[in-house]
């Protein structure tokens, strides 16, 4: 299944290919973030949990010292991760003792501790990209950071003044653990060490800029998952484009190569502004491929998109911060504003 074009579009975009445009960051100079203090922790809770002798009359023992050394932490984590109960409830040691206990999380906690020995590194790299989030955002608070196991549930947790990372999701594309799980290809290639960092990132988009959703059509989940992209890429300047956009170097080589013709099928389709759930994740979706672009395409295109529309306005509008642009809610006339022309 190719691209479904019209042959003269196709040899019009060809003609044309000397003017695409590259994917960039953007031209000001880096800021200086060194000298910025951050009141910030990384803690491998999962490290110290799997560390208690899993029966109920060890962890029985430990509640306390948990409770007090992870207060409200513990609660968010046994009641909204792993399903424990509260740490009030008479079978809290029970339930969480099955989950330490089983043999499957402890293989994966010892992979974890191998993949992740060096967590001076990791804390390192989420530290510079804090300096960068309060040189953006002086105003806003740091989170502490707490590395999880899930049991696959999911990848990151937030709750007042904690992001909380599920390690086990983050163990490379070639773990056998996710081959194990039948995880598809197309998203193992997100579930490495170097996408840690990004994905607290973009944690912070969700909880602190959330979406508005009173348009919610296809432009405005571009838009806004651009606008995110964007964040990440400025308080990570130097992640590389493979790593921003989950895509391969060929996939953001075709995405370059077919920009013109993407943005031409969506408007032609009439799916620019479609309210239709399943139409907006054929674009915007994890999957092998966008749907309506052939499976040729990279998945989440529409995202590569909207990331262009939020790099092309911030360039029309140069005056924009970050703080101001991530207090935006009008997606739609983000785009207008941007005078997008692939």
């Amino acid at each position: 299944m190719k691209m479904r074009f019209s042959n003269h579009r196709l040899i019009s975009v060809l003609l044309a290919l000397i003017a695409l445009p590259a994917l960039h960051s953007c031209g000001e100079r880096r800021p200086k973030v060194d000298h910025i203090e951050i009141n910030s922790s990384l803690i491998p809770f999962y490290d110290d949990l799997f560390s208690i002798v899993p029966d109920s009359a060890s962890i029985e023992q430990q509640k306390e010292r948990l409770i007090e050394q992870y207060g409200s932490y513990l609660e968010m984590y046994s009641r909204r991760i792993v399903g424990a109960g509260a740490t009030a409830d008479p079978y809290f040691s029970v339930n969480m003792a099955k989950f330490l206990s089983y043999e499957a999380n402890r293989e994966v906690v010892d992979t974890c501790r191998k993949v992740f020995a060096d967590l001076a590194s990791l804390e390192n790299e989420i530290t510079h990209a804090f300096q960068y989030y309060r040189y953006y955002f002086p105003e806003k608070a740091v989170p502490d950071v707490y590395l999880h196991i899930s049991g696959f549930n999911q990848s990151i947790a937030v709750d007042s003044g904690v992001i909380s990372v599920s390690i086990e999701k983050y163990l490379g594309k070639e773990c056998v653990f996710y081959e194990w799980l039948e995880t598809p290809i197309y998203l193992r290639k997100q579930m490495i060490p170097e996408k840690v960092v990004p994905d607290i990132a973009k944690a912070i988009v969700v909880s602190e800029f959330a979406y508005n959703d009173s348009i919610d059509d296809l432009l405005s989940q571009m838009v806004y998952n651009g606008m995110a992209l964007y964040f990440v890429k400025k308080i990570n300047p130097d992640i590389s484009n493979e790593y921003l956009l989950d895509m391969t170097v060929d996939e953001i080589k075709w995405c370059r190569q077919y920009e013109r013709m993407v943005w031409a099928s969506m408007v032609e389709q009439k799916h620019l502004y479609t309210t239709d759930r399943m139409v907006m994740l054929k674009y915007v979706g994890d999957a092998p491929y966008s749907y309506y672009l052939g499976q040729d395409s990279p998945g989440k295109a529409g995202i590569y998109m909207g990331y262009r529309i939020v790099e092309t306005y911030m360039k029309q509008h140069p005056e924009t911060t970050l703080s101001q642009l991530m207090q935006r809610r009008d997606y739609h006339r983000i785009f207008i504003e941007s005078k997008y022309r692939p």
